[in-house]
């Protein structure tokens, strides 16, 4: 017998053995109908699938005028797209185990069908209705099939110009129409939605992602949008590149230890990562907040949040130099500072932008 095969029928025989001395339920079990079992877990695919789409439509609600306003306000270069304010998607854009019931409660087919239209956007304003089924734009064929949304997306990116009319072919009730639009010019910085019950939201310089934990816990659509201002600014800002400059830096001298015969761990590579993080954090604060003042949402509260965060996560009240992020204490101050100072340039009929340092 070969060594591999004696530690499979070995293990085999382990697994066996404490499997059985395992301590068993005391009761019986239900024995249950199969069948029922069945239209159970397509009830509960149902529900699910309802669940997420709410939450979808919620959260490119809240950021769609956010991404525009981030392309108004933004000082620099970032990068910007044309946009209708459409959310579109066929059946494929779900998980295999999902798809049947998309066809089932949104009717999703092989062509692509828009599923949201966002308030006060061009697609609203021109008359597209959720369940539009896309035909083409500006003359040319829009994609069905498993691939076609990724080749919409491109074709999007290609006809569509801010400022710009095109015609946009749909179906509705398989009645062909021709729709006049006129896309606006938004931040290129895609924000998705993530299972995950913890409260916390990411950018990584290209997309923002906002966990459901955060969905849940931002109790109105002002707190949500600062969570996204803050995630979009860091974005705006540079603040990942920055960040992997500084860990770069900070290798340099790990590597240079190295060559000394000094082992250091990745030390000053860590530091390096984490020089400024505090300071970053507080810029994406304050930048945020003009970003969000540039759209319909109202920071006037905005800083109660913090009060709230702090009662989740009551370690952060007090301040430490080591955290990634200022005290929250110090970010309710500094956000209510930042709000009169808004308010301020408002009054004053100033430009709402944030106040640069001079290089």
């Amino acid at each position: 017998m070969s060594s591999r095969r004696y530690f499979r029928l070995f293990g085999t025989l382990l697994l066996s053995a404490i499997i059985a001395g395992c301590a068993t339920p005391r009761t019986k079990r239900i024995k249950v109908d199969e069948a029922l079992v069945e239209i159970e877990a397509q009830k509960q695919r149902e529900i699910a699938l309802e669940s997420h789409m709410e939450d979808q439509e919620r959260l490119q609600r809240v950021a769609f005028p956010l991404l525009v306003a981030a392309a108004a306000a933004a000082v620099g270069k970032i990068k910007v797209h044309a946009t209708l304010g459409i959310v579109y998607a066929n059946k494929y854009n779900f998980d295999d185990d999902f798809q049947d019931t998309a066809v089932k409660i949104l009717d999703m087919g092989d062509p692509l069908r828009i599923a949201q239209v966002i308030p006060d956007s061009p697609a609203a304003r021109a008359g597209l209705e959720v369940g539009d089924v896309l035909g083409a734009l500006d003359g040319t064929a829009v994609a069905v099939g498993k691939d076609a949304f990724e080749d919409t997306v491109k074709l999007f990116d290609d006809k569509l110009k801010a400022g710009h009319p095109i015609i946009l072919t749909v179906y509705r009730d398989r009645q062909k129409k021709d729709i006049n639009i006129t896309p606006v010019e938004a931040f290129d910085c895609p924000v998705r939605l993530k299972q995950g019950e913890r409260i916390q939201a990411t950018a990584d310089g290209k997309v923002v992602v906002i966990y459901k934990g955060m969905l849940r816990f931002a109790r109105n659509d002002d707190e949500l949008a600062l969570v996204i201002s803050h995630e979009l600014a860091h974005n705006t800002e540079g603040h990942t590149k920055a960040k992997m400059a500084n860990y770069a830096l900070g290798r340099l001298a790990d590597i240079a230890a190295a060559a000394a015969g000094v082992n250091t761990r990745g030390f000053f590579g860590q530091l390096g990562a984490r020089a400024y993080s505090q300071d970053f954090e507080a810029e994406a604060d304050y930048v945020g907040l003009y970003i969000m003042s540039r759209s319909a949402m109202n920071i006037d509260d905005a800083a109660h949040f913090w009060r709230r965060m702090a009662v989740i996560h009551p370690g952060n009240i007090q301040r430490n130099y080591m955290n990634s992020h200022p005290a929250t204490p110090e970010r309710f101050v500094a956000i209510e500072k930042t709000i009169g100072e808004i308010h301020g340039k408002r009054s004053a009929g100033q430009a709402l932008v944030p106040e640069y340092k001079r290089k």
